[in-house]
C-alpha cells in the first residue's frame, strides 16, 4: 500500500493523517487515531515515584499476561488486575481518595458487570469530582476501531485503542502491549 505505515493498535498497515501542533508533526492512524510517528518529541522524564497500573479484562489469561509484562518492565510500582470494570472503578476511587497516582489503566471493551466504555466514563466522572488529572486509558479488544470508537477515544482522552489482532501468537501481542505502554508513559507521563 502506498502512503501507509504500521499501526501498533490496529496491527496492520494503515493510511495516516498528518497533524501539526505545539511544534510537533504527528502522523496518526486514520482508523484509530493512534500516533504513528512524531517529529521533535520531548525527552522522556518519568517521575522516580511510580504509581498504580490498573487492568480490567474478563479473561484470566489476558490479565495474567498483561500483569507479567508490566512487572517485567517495571512500568508501575503497583499493578492490580480485575475481572470487570466495576471492580476497577472501586479500586480507582480508593486510590484517588488516598491521593495516590495511577500511571495508566488497561480496560477491555467487552466485559460483564460493567463494560469498558462505562468504566472509562465512570473514571472520568470520579476524576472531575476529585479534581484529579485524567489517567491515560488503553482500551483493549478484538474489534476493529469504528467511527463511534474513535469519537469516544477523543471524548475520553487521553485514551488509545489496541486491537488484540487475529494473530494467535501471544508473543507478538505481548510485544505490542509493551510498546504501547512505553508510548503512553512517554506521551503522558513525560514532561
Amino acid at each position: 500500500m502506498e502512503n501507509t505505515k504500521y499501526c501498533l493498535c490496529c496491527d496492520e498497515q494503515v493510511p495516516f493523517s498528518v497533524i501539526e501542533r505545539q511544534g510537533k508533526r504527528e502522523e496518526r492512524c486514520i482508523y484509530c487515531g493512534f500516533v504513528l510517528d512524531v517529529q521533535k518529541t520531548k525527552p522522556l522524564r518519568i517521575s522516580a515515584e511510580k504509581g498504580h497500573a490498573l487492568i480490567a479484562d474478563d479473561s484470566k489469561y489476558t490479565r495474567k499476561m498483561m500483569k507479567e509484562i508490566l512487572q517485567e518492565k517495571n512500568y508501575s510500582g503497583y499493578i492490580e488486575s480485575f475481572e470487570n470494570g466495576a471492580d476497577l472503578v472501586s479500586a480507582y476511587a480508593k486510590i484517588l481518595s488516598e491521593k495516590k497516582s495511577v500511571d495508566f489503566a488497561i480496560i477491555d471493551l467487552n466485559m460483564p458487570v460493567m463494560d469498558g466504555i462505562k468504566t472509562a466514563m465512570t473514571l472520568r466522572t470520579l476524576e472531575a469530582q476529585k479534581d484529579a488529572g485524567n489517567v491515560p486509558i488503553v482500551f483493549f479488544s478484538g474489534i476493529k476501531a469504528d467511527a463511534d470508537l474513535k469519537r469516544l477515544l477523543e471524548e475520553l482522552a487521553p485514551a488509545v485503542y489496541l486491537n488484540k489482532s487475529a494473530d494467535p501468537d501471544p508473543d507478538k501481542l505481548a510485544k505490542r502491549i509493551e510498546e504501547l505502554v512505553s508510548f503512553i508513559l512517554t506521551e503522558y507521563k513525560g514532561e
